[in-house]
């Protein structure tokens, strides 16, 4: 049978994943694993290797998989969690989502025991401390900052994703002023089992295959930080578009991103509880909010925290020089919204005009094919139409707003109200204990009262 074999084990930092010859690692920094009990180590141990791992019979097509660690305590979700995803990995690699089932179901999976490590640790945790997993993307610094004003003293963590060419670079270079002007400390976790992902060094060509557990693995590798500062919560900057599907070519259900839709948040809200004994909750904070709300409220609100966006994942060369290759849908995308929101794209760095005729293929609304998946949903659809409706009201003669105008103003003027209440909104939010909710409710409800 043709098999893949897992060879793992802990060091004095992390652990290191063994495949065909090839070292891969995680790696904490400032005695963060070390100084995590050995008993809770060894269950994030089973599980994250696991996690890591688990699409690789289907990336590089084989039909066993053999670990020489325990069967993980989480097997099921990790299973329907990537069941889940598989669907959008199909979309976008161009394969078929029956087959990527079918493989995945009949795959021959063997540990070295199963003997399951059963969660016993009680984490101590404090209502006023919390971790928020910081990319700098919207998302992630509008968390920092509500959570923030809020009272959650939120500390911040980044794992380093090692197949986006230029990301840690900029990303570098960002935390260390905002380290300075905020008086926090990036904890970097170097993250060299990304390259796990990464089919193009496994020799199959680029796929989406692995990407698909990246919130539930962060989520479990941010507890060792947790635990050093008694933090109760950890945030993700997963907004209201994360739990946006539509239905791919033979029918299944597809999420962009499933790992970050508020349904799967709760699971993994679930996981961080039962390895912490009720210590640590998942929760997101920006639940409530569509991707041009939060585009608003970071810019309108926070300023002195928006500066510092950076949504690009500066995965190829153009970007070598600066936080944003200006040549990708999520530059194209971000820049209409902050246009949209009445501010000036160029005070973070996007210098290029991308509402013009050379950037129309990264919008679904025209039509375009270099997008992401996102785009597709009808709500993604939408927010383009409206985005676009709001840079026309602003006076943008850019080519692109121009041709809305000739082609959507009549549709855009005629949906304005629904259009209005759809995208600045505040919806219902699943993931958040009460006292939060309300917390963060008021100040959404404040910054959105003179929306443009």
């Amino acid at each position: 049978m043709s098999s893949l074999s897992i060879e793992a084990r802990q060091t004095d930092s992390g652990f290191e994943i063994n495949l065909r010859g090839s070292r891969y690692v995680v790696k904490y920094p400032n005695g963060f694993w070390k100084n995590y009990p050995q008993e809770a180590k060894d269950v994030l141990y089973d599980n994250l290797v696991y996690a890591e791992t688990i699409h690789l019979p289907l990336t590089l097509r084989k039909k066993e998989i053999k670990y020489n660690t325990s069967a993980p305590y989480f097997q099921s979700q990790f299973f329907q969690n990537l069941i889940m995803d598989l669907p959008s990995c199909a979309d976008v690699d161009g394969t078929k989502t029956s087959d990527l089932i079918k493989d995945f179901m009949n795959l021959n999976v063997k540990f070295k025991d199963y003997d399951v490590k059963i969660p016993s640790n009680s984490q101590p945790s404090r209502d006023d401390s919390s971790v928020v997993a910081l990319s700098f993307g919207k998302d992630s610094l509008l968390t920092w900052a509500v959570c923030k004003e809020i009272g959650l003293n939120p500390q911040i963590t980044y794992i380093v994703e090692p197949l986006l060419l230029y990301e840690e670079k900029h990303k570098d270079l960002l935390a260390k002023d905002f380290e300075k002007e905020f008086k926090v400390k990036l904890h970097k976790i170097i993250h060299t089992t990304g390259h796990l992902r990464d089919g193009i060094r496994l020799g199959v060509g680029k796929t989406e295959l692995g990407w698909g557990l990246q919130n539930t693995e962060y989520a479990m590798m941010i507890l060792p930080i947790a635990k050093m500062f008694e933090s109760k919560y950890i945030l993700f900057g997963n907004e209201q578009s994360c739990g946006e599907y539509y239905y791919d070519r033979e029918g299944f259900i597809c999420y962009p991103a499933f790992d970050q839709s508020h349904k799967w948040t709760i699971n993994i809200d679930l996981i961080t509880r039962r390895l912490t004994n009720d210590g640590v909750r998942t929760i997101s904070v920006i639940e409530p909010l569509n991707d041009i709300a939060v585009v608003y409220a970071l810019y309108k609100r926070y300023p002195e925290v928006a500066k510092y966006h950076m949504s690009c994942f500066v995965e190829t060369e153009a970007g070598r020089d600066t936080r944003w290759c200006m040549n990708c849908s999520v530059c194209s995308k971000m820049y209409l919204l902050i246009r949209a929101c009445g501010f000036d794209p160029a005070s973070v760095g996007i210098n290029r005009n991308m509402l013009t005729e050379d950037c129309k293929d990264y919008f679904s609304l025209f039509g375009g094919s270099s997008i992401n998946t996102y785009a597709l949903t009808g709500r993604g659809r939408d927010e383009q139409l409206f985005a676009f409706y709001l840079a026309w009201k602003n006076g943008d003669k850019s080519p692109l707003v121009q041709e809305f105008a000739q082609r959507f103003l009549d549709e855009a003027k005629g949906r304005e109200d629904e259009l209005y209440k759809t995208f600045f909104s505040i919806h219902e939010a699943i993931t958040m204990p009460k006292n939060i909710n309300n917390k963060v409710i008021s100040i959404y409800k404040e910054v959105l009262s003179d929306v443009p």
